[in-house]
């Protein structure tokens, strides 16, 4: 009997190594969906880069580029699909038994400017969003954080990364619990919740509320607007 447990053991240990000194695999895959009566795209990926620009388009236009180690292609999950006015955009490995790999999908998109973009979980990797005219939220772990030349409100909630932010024809609202935050050239106010980071503004056309948890140096420019903190 002791004998058995032996050798059951040791043969997972085998089957959990094999796996976690998997090759690595790669791959390129794109998506295409008509964006003419949808007004937000709702983005769900866990690991990976992500780059969203706003164009002159009726469509969204999705490059992923795909790796994985020690795990499965099968077990990708990538899909764009449409429900009603939104978007979906599935980008995520599914879990599988005794895998001790890791999974990545870089994402880069186009889509029509005056599409809302929500990108929700996201746990690592770097995101840059430019030339939106809608709304833009931000549910993010881990990874810096830049946005430009957008024309609708910002909504970032980060835990670890620095953010940049500039050129905004709306208000912006940020909570970041770890790293610097630059916001420059808003024309609107500006909300910032700052745990242990720094916190950079200037030329703000409006209001400037702060609060701060932490110790890091705070820096205000040009603010049009009153400056209160929280």
């Amino acid at each position: 009997m002791h004998r058995t447990w032996r050798l059951m053991i040791v043969g997972c240990l085998l089957l959990v190594t094999a796996c976690s000194k998997g090759e690595e695999t790669s791959s390129t895959q794109k998506l295409e969906l008509e964006a003419g009566k949808l007004t937000k795209l709702v983005i769900d990926n866990r690991n990976g880069e992500i780059e969203v620009n706003g164009t002159d388009t009726d469509t969204i236009e999705v490059t992923a580029v795909v790796t994985a180690k020690g795990i499965s292609m099968d077990k990708l999950k990538l899909k764009l699909r449409a429900e009603g006015a939104a978007a979906y955009l599935d980008a995520s490995f599914g879990s599988q038994m005794l895998a001790m790999g890791s999974g990545a999908v870089d994402l880069k998109i186009t889509l029509p400017r005056e599409l809302a973009v929500e990108l929700d979980s996201h746990r690592d990797g770097k995101l840059k969003v430019a030339d939106l005219s809608a709304p833009l939220e931000v549910d993010n772990v881990n990874g810096d954080l830049e946005v430009i030349d957008t024309k609708g409100p910002v909504t970032l909630t980060n835990r670890d990364g620095d953010i940049t932010v500039r050129n905004i024809d709306a208000d912006v609202n940020i909570h970041n619990i770890n790293g610097h935050i630059a916001v420059t050239q808003v024309e609107g106010s500006v909300e910032a919740a700052v745990g242990d980071g720094s916190l950079e503004l200037d030329h703000i056309t409006g209001d400037a509320v702060i609060s701060q948890t932490g110790n890091g140096e705070i820096q205000l420019g040009a603010i049009g607007g009153n400056v209160s903190r929280k």
